[in-house]
């Protein structure tokens, strides 16, 4: 089977069950984004490993795991800061003298990114309010999602197709200014479809607002981990998803994106 088509059919594969997932919510949707999320940062330790650091696994899986439970339930949060000072304390004990720093930086690191900010499409999953109803937060998420992927999926091929002038050469040599038009093309068609045929809730300007960061400011999420890769000499995070890498170079993009689309709700359309 062929790169390409292993990549196809790992989509239509993963892509049903994280939308019955999200549809369903509550723990279940939750335990989905916090694995998401830890074999993430799991790649990420072992990419942080080529360059000395020894970042405690076992710690950083513990934190991420809070922090995305804390989306679930914020009344978990004395459990969750008695956790990490537990590590910052165990710190001294648990990492390598020589790599001290980078390690303990690290550690802390891969908790944020990316486990805890995908953990913010279970905070968007959970909200309720009097704009937003279970249905609503339902589309909301399927709207981060699609917008996302449409614009992941559209820039490879499109980039791949047409492209000719790399977008950041000294970071990624194949992504293309074409793949980036691409992408936000895509971005722009998907919201503008799911804003006319089903996402009532969001008003056109807001739906503007989100296609800007879902298909703009995600991408430079993709480069993101790019240049983490290039740093550490990687080429995939992982081999886990056939023809698409690791769990972080399929979710870079939602990781930087999601949170920014989930601020913007509650800042500025002020849903929740």
């Amino acid at each position: 089977m062929s790169n390409n088509r292993r990549r196809v059919v790992t989509a239509l594969l993963a892509a049903p069950v994280v939308l019955a997932l999200a549809y369903w919510g509550g723990w279940p949707f939750a335990a989905l984004v916090a694995g998401i999320g830890l074999l993430g940062q799991r790649e990420l330790y072992l990419m942080a490993r080529q360059t000395g650091a020894r970042p405690h696994r076992l710690g950083g899986f513990v934190l991420g795991a809070c922090a995305v439970a804390l989306f679930m339930r914020p009344d978990l949060w004395p459990g969750a800061v008695g956790a990490l000072l537990a590590f910052v304390v165990a710190a001294p004990l648990l990492l390598p003298q020589d790599r001290f720093l980078s390690s303990f930086a690290v550690t802390l690191a891969g908790v944020v990114y990316p486990t805890a900010l995908l953990g913010s499409l279970v905070g968007l999953r959970e909200v309720r309010s009097a704009a937003v109803t279970d249905a609503g937060a339902f589309q909301l998420v399927v709207f981060v999602l699609a917008v996302v992927w449409a614009t992941d999926v559209a820039a490879f091929y499109v980039g791949r197709t047409f492209g000719r002038r790399a977008l950041a050469p000294a970071i990624s040599p194949n992504k293309t200014w074409e793949g980036t038009l691409g992408g936000f093309g895509a971005a722009l068609g998907m919201g503008v479809a799911l804003k006319a045929l089903w996402v009532s809730l969001l008003s056109w300007p807001h739906v503007a607002a989100l296609v800007l960061i879902g298909g703009g400011v995600s991408q430079l999420g993709d480069l993101l981990e790019s240049k983490l890769k290039r740093s550490t000499g990687t080429d995939d995070s992982s081999q886990l998803l056939p023809g698409h890498g690791g769990m972080l170079d399929r979710f870079d993009a939602m990781a930087v994106a999601a949170p920014l689309i989930v601020l913007y709700l509650h800042v500025v359309a002020g849903l929740f």
